[in-house]
């Protein structure tokens, strides 16, 4: 009777141990998956709270191009008078184009690059703006040409390909100089991937001291649908351009007019050539 109340001891025993394992077995499991399911939860929200927001870059000076654009074209600068127009270009939120000279770019370099910086676009014109110089040879006017290129690419970067001729491709001038010339410089510019532009708006500022009213009219009543070239200066003596800009403006914009600075993208306006 002993022994058999002894093995029923030792039965319970082992039966206990056995159900002991299980329970330890099973709360193990249950520990590393709670372990398991945590990290996963957290990690979900780790990404919800660290996903990058989109930054959004607003423009400045954005060039919108439409069925109705105008581009705001400025030769022979810069001057102290740049300056002013870039105020005024920025408080509007437009852009345009600078077709410069070297005659005052050394004392005003840092207006060159500020316009460069606010998305305008910095184009050549000259750098002696001499016409019995430039027009006397071929290589004359390519000297001159690459001289402000060169110039120009110190300040912004790169060596523009956009430029306006002196006189522009029309001009009567050259010939007196050199017959053939302009044919010559244009299929010149034309072969090597330059752009020139002319233009189909004159301010009038460049004859004469015009009042603002005057380049204001000479302006807004030629305005038309497709692409308006205007032909304005920012040398030293332009301030009624400057006075006339910003009604200039307010007028394109009030009768649905877009500006855009030109690009090699830009449609060519181009006068016939007088040899």
């Amino acid at each position: 009777m002993t022994k058999i109340k002894s093995s029923i001891l030792i039965s319970i025993i082992l039966l206990i141990d056995i159900i002991l394992v299980f329970l330890c077995i099973a709360t193990h499991q249950k520990q590393t998956e709670t372990l398991k399911t945590i990290p996963n939860k957290k990690f979900k929200q780790t990404l919800v709270i660290n996903k990058p927001n989109t930054m959004k870059k607003s423009n400045i000076n954005p060039s919108i191009v439409s069925d109705k654009t105008i581009y705001l074209t400025f030769d022979d600068g810069p001057s102290y008078l740049t300056s002013q127009i870039l105020d005024i270009l920025k408080q509007q939120n437009v852009p345009a184009t600078f077709f410069v000279t070297n005659q005052q770019f050394d004392k005003f370099e840092n207006i060159v690059k500020k316009a460069h910086i606010e998305n305008h676009t910095v184009a050549i014109h000259t750098l002696t703006h001499n016409y019995s110089y430039i027009y006397s040879s071929d290589e004359n006017y390519k000297e001159d040409f690459e001289a402000i290129r060169s110039k120009i690419a110190k300040v912004i970067g790169y060596k523009p390909r956009i430029l306006r001729l002196p006189g522009g491709s029309s001009n009567t001038i050259s010939k007196k100089y050199s017959p053939q010339i302009m044919t010559r410089i244009t299929n010149y510019l034309n072969e090597n991937n330059f752009y020139y532009y002319d233009w189909n708006i004159d301010s009038g500022d460049a004859s004469g001291k015009l009042s603002k009213e005057q380049i204001y009219n000479n302006v807004t009543s030629r305005l038309k649908e497709g692409e308006n070239i205007i032909l304005m200066h920012d040398s030293a003596t332009k301030s009624t351009t400057v006075e006339a800009l910003n009604d200039i403006i307010n007028y394109g914009k009030a009768n649905g007019y877009t500006f855009a600075k030109i690009t090699k993208n830009t449609s060519p306006i181009h006068h016939h050539i007088n040899n």
